[in-house]
């Protein structure tokens, strides 16, 4: 009989067997390809890894020489903003390629790429470039939905959910939003003194619920006053809230997640994060059974009232899923999807739709801070297109086409600040791509990291654009908040700037581009045209601080961002006290 030791023994031999064969293998191929190569003999996609490297990267960052840290961070999650364009300026480049490498690992090969002529024939081509398995365990764990599928079944589920987001759902979307923005800023007056000054670090957080009510509203059909304590109770027979059940999954989905339910609920209570394990298990248990209530009750509701559909996307979504049971064109017969599909596409809209756009505003709300010029040419424009008798409330077809630059000071946050610092796409089989007079061959299982990040400050692309005649650009005014360069030039057909395919890709693009793409632009415009119809927002000012010494902190702040489900400030929401998070000033305007 073999003793302990040697099957230990042979258990290792095998296994860095397997792992060296991997490496070889990934090297062989990827030399093939032509592409710049860094070597890296781990396995990147190891599920201890993936946590532990989030974990150690300050650590490795101070003790390691930068020759091996700068080919380590390419394997932890969320790198590329803090990096910007050093690893390719270091490792690529001398190699004959600025914006293409090939990471050569135990794992699968991985191709990282801010190429947008090749983007744009990533994001084109579904077929040949399918959703990424990993990032998949992430996103499906409520149902499979229109994210993380391929296919024959991403073509149903985009089916149906294409004509759920429509203009009822934008008008909706306008209206929640407006109200509940407008319930904040009625809760910052009654906190105030009178004066009309208001200084708050908890703002980000009353954004997280603005978002969180106006899903519930536009997406769920369960409208939320600002004030209802009531929505804060969970139901009977439940533990939490749908408010906090989708809040705790949401903001546990860059790992936590993927921990097996039973230990979830069994965490002892002794350990390190028990406050969020145990919720976060909870929460993986309770939040289908809250979905399953939302659908029975608005199935019930459409019956009990004839069958017509309400202007929320749950509503909309039951509606054209039962609707779609027909013959297409072909003479196929369409599937309708099923509860669990549904369920998962509801999940996707919430997690997505509720972190994106949490985010997204925090940011904006911090650039306004930081960057009183552009805030002052805001105000500009929507004192010329709002009504002047404050009273009057905003409607969404006669407001929204009008906020020019609000858009483009949406589309200004997210080229600098993208919710995903990377889109990733893998090969069933060999392809090939092209960029100018180079042709790129990937070999079957490779991983393809699009990095939106330096895609999104290519000076080829940015760099003084929309400039007005005579002006002097800064020297790196790719780099810089300049929401301006969104603007034509008067006389142009449209008044918005459109980058060139595969350059922009917040939303991503071609078939597969989000669908609550309208959605996000028309919350964010509500919102920002309700704040600042009679207020301003600015920075306040530590003891000791000048106007550069305020600059420079907000910059620090967002520069030093890390990337979870999406990419967020540190330390702005669920602050203690009044000495943490980012502290703000809500003005009356006079």
């Amino acid at each position: 009989m073999p003793s302990v030791l040697l099957v230990l023994t042979t258990l290792v031999v095998a296994y860095s067997s397997t792992f060296i064969y991997c490496f070889i293998r990934n090297l062989i191929n990827g030399r093939k390809t032509g592409i710049p190569l860094i070597l890296l003999p781990i396995d990147a996609n190891w599920i201890p890894w993936m946590i532990a490297g989030v974990a150690l990267k300050q650590w490795f960052q101070d003790n390691l020489p930068r020759s091996i840290y700068m080919r380590l961070v390419t394997t932890i999650y969320g790198y590329e903003f803090a990096m910007k364009f050093a690893v390719y300026d270091e490792l690529a480049a001398p190699q004959g390629d600025r914006k293409s490498f090939i990471l050569v690992t135990a794992g699968r090969l991985e191709f990282w790429t801010w190429d947008s002529q090749i983007t744009n024939q990533v994001l084109s081509r579904p077929k040949d470039f399918n959703q990424f398995d990993i990032g998949n365990i992430l996103l499906n764990k409520f149902g499979d939905n229109i994210l993380t599928t391929d296919g024959d079944v991403w073509a149903r589920h985009r089916k149906v959910v294409a004509g759920v987001i429509n203009e009822r759902i934008s008008k909706a979307v306008f209206s929640e939003s407006v109200m509940q923005a407008q319930g904040l800023l009625d809760q910052l007056q009654s906190a105030g003194d009178g004066s009309g000054v208001t200084e708050t670090n908890k703002v980000f957080d009353s954004i997280k619920k603005i978002a969180i009510h106006v899903l519930s509203g536009a997406g769920m059909g369960s409208h939320m006053p600002w004030k209802d304590e009531s929505s804060q109770k969970p139901a009977p027979g439940f533990t939490q809230t749908y408010t906090q059940s989708i809040t705790h999954v949401v903001s546990n989905l860059s790992g936590p997640i993927l921990l097996p339910q039973w230990f979830l609920l069994n965490y002892p209570s002794w350990l390190p994060g028990y406050s969020i394990v145990k919720p976060l298990g909870i929460a993986i248990t309770e939040f289908p059974i809250h979905t399953a209530n939302l659908l029975e009750e608005e199935r019930r509701r459409a019956r009990r009232e004839g069958g017509a559909a309400k202007s929320n996307i749950l509503s909309q979504l039951l509606e054209a899923s039962d609707s779609s049971e027909t013959q297409d064109p072909k003479g196929r017969q369409s599937i309708p999807l099923t509860d669990a599909d549904l369920r998962g596409d509801l999940f996707i809209f919430t997690a997505a739709g509720f972190d994106t756009t949490a985010n997204t505003i925090s940011y904006a709300l911090a650039l306004l801070a930081r960057h009183p010029k552009w805030q002052d040419w805001l105000l500009e424009e929507i004192d010329q297109i709002l009504p002047q008798d404050l009273n009057e409330e905003l409607d969404y077809v006669n407001t929204f086409p009008k906020a020019i630059r609000t858009m483009a000071f949406m589309y200004e946050v997210l080229r600098l600040f993208t919710p995903l610092v990377h889109i990733a796409k893998q090969t069933r089989a060999p392809q090939t791509l092209q960029s100018g007079d180079r042709t790129y061959r990937l070999p079957t299982n490779t991983t393809v990291y699009i990095n939106s990040v330096c895609l999104h400050r290519d000076p080829d692309v940015w760099q003084d654009l929309n400039l007005p005649e005579g002006e002097v650009g800064a020297k790196a005014d790719a780099m810089i908040f300049r929401p301006s360069r969104w603007i034509n030039p008067p006389g142009s057909t449209l008044p918005l700037y459109s980058p060139p395919k595969g350059t922009y890709i917040p939303w991503s693009t071609g078939p597969r581009v989000c669908p609550g793409q309208k959605m996000a632009q028309v919350e964010f415009t509500a919102i920002f045209l309700t704040i600042l119809r009679r207020h301003r927002v600015d920075a306040v000012a530590l003891d000791g601080e000048n106007r550069e010494d305020v600059d420079r902190r907000l910059d620090e702040r967002m520069e030093k961002s890390i990337s979870l489900l999406t990419i967020q400030m540190q330390d702005i929401y669920d602050v203690k006290s009044d000495e943490d998070g980012l502290k703000l000033r809500i003005s009356t305007r006079k």
